[in-house]
C-alpha cells in the first residue's frame, strides 16, 4: 500500500493476472478489479495464454545482435544456447545492462571490504522518510538504531541538517523503492493532476507506477529510462 489506498495503483503483473495472461487462477478473481484493468470491449483470456502470442524469437535475436554491435559487447555463441536473447527478452533494460557489463564485476557491486557494512565504525547514514504526509530527516547509527529525528528543514542535534527548498523546483517526488527506471511518462512543463502516473519503476521483476502527489506542473526530470535508483532518490520536481 505505497499509495496509502489498497489497489489504487495496480501493477503490470497484477493486471496481467486479472486479464488471464498467466492462465487460470486457483480462485475466482475480484470482478470489480478485473473490470478496472480490462479495456473497453476486452474480454479476459480463458484459453492457454501462450496460444495467443506470436513468436518474437527471431525479431529479438536480431534486435539484440544490432544492440551488441552498437554498444560493442559480446554475445554468447548461438551454438551454446540462446540465454542472452532470453535475458534480454525478459528484462530489456536490466538484462541489457548486464550483457553490456558482463565482464566488469565492479559495475554490479562494490569490492568487499572485509565484510564491514560501514567503512568507518562511527559512520552514520541520513534518510528522509514521510509519515502521514509529513517529511522527516532521520539519522541512523551503525547497527540500525535511530540516533536522531526531526522534521525536514530543522536540525538534528549536534549535527544540524536541513533540506533546502528551491522555490523554483517546488516539491520533489522521491523514489519509494530501489530499482530501475523503466519509463518516464512526463516531460518538463507538463501539467499533472494528483494521482497521474509520472514514471514506472522496476524492482525484483515487478513494475511499480509512481504517481503525482498533488496537482502541479513538471519543473524538472531527475532520471532517465534505464537509470538505477535508490530509496529516496529524486525523480521528478513539481511546482
Amino acid at each position: 500500500m505505497l499509495t496509502g489506498e489498497r489497489y489504487k495503483s495496480i501493477s503490470k503483473e497484477t493486471s496481467g493476472v486479472l486479464r488471464g495472461e498467466y492462465g487460470a487462477t486457483p480462485a475466482q478473481v475480484d470482478k470489480e478489479l478485473q473490470e478496472r484493468v480490462l479495456d473497453i470491449d476486452e474480454q479476459p483470456i480463458t484459453c492457454r495464454p501462450a496460444d495467443l502470442i506470436e513468436s518474437e524469437l527471431e525479431t529479438l535475436s536480431e534486435e539484440l545482435f544490432q544492440l551488441s554491435k552498437m554498444h560493442q559487447f559480446s554475445l554468447t555463441p548461438e551454438e551454446e544456447g540462446i540465454d542472452d536473447v532470453l535475458t534480454y527478452a525478459l528484462f530489456p533494460q536490466v538484462g541489457l545492462n548486464f550483457l553490456k557489463n558482463r565482464g566488469d564485476a565492479s559495475f554490479f557491486e562494490p569490492v568487499p571490504a572485509g565484510g564491514a557494512t560501514f567503512t568507518d565504525a562511527n559512520e552514520e547514514e541520513i534518510y528522509t522518510v514521510e509519515v502521514e504526509n509529513q517529511s522527516y530527516v532521520v539519522r541512523v547509527a551503525p547497527g540500525g538504531d535511530i540516533s536522531a529525528i526531526a522534521p525536514v528543514g530543522e536540525g538534528l542535534g549536534e549535527k544540524p541538517l536541513s533540506v533546502p527548498k528551491d522555490p523554483h523546483k517546488g516539491e520533489v517526488i522521491k523514489a519509494p523503492l530501489a530499482g530501475t527506471v523503466v519509463k518516464v511518462l512526463v516531460s518538463s512543463g507538463n501539467v499533472v493532476k494528483k494521482g497521474d502516473p509520472v514514471l514506472i519503476l522496476e524492482a525484483m521483476k515487478m513494475e511499480t507506477q509512481v504517481s503525482a502527489p498533488r496537482n502541479g506542473n513538471v519543473a524538472e526530470i531527475h532520471v532517465r529510462s534505464g537509470d538505477s535508483i535508490s530509496v529516496g532518490d529524486s525523480l521528478v520536481s513539481l511546482i
